[in-house]
């Protein structure tokens, strides 16, 4: 019962260590796939002929 204790609790804290770097390159990565989605919607409606 203590060895799977001790076993889990590694797991989670190695887990919580690497949260942050996942919450950043989520946040990251969201904010790189709007700016994209903006600018092509954007460069669209140059093309196009103009905003609606």
């Amino acid at each position: 019962m203590k060895r799977n204790l001790i076993i889990a609790s590694i797991l989670i804290g190695g887990l919580l260590t690497v949260l942050p770097l996942i919450a950043k390159i989520a946040i990251f990565t969201g904010l790189a796939v709007y700016l994209f989605t903006s600018y092509d919607e954007y460069d669209y409606q140059l093309r196009v002929g103009g905003r609606k």
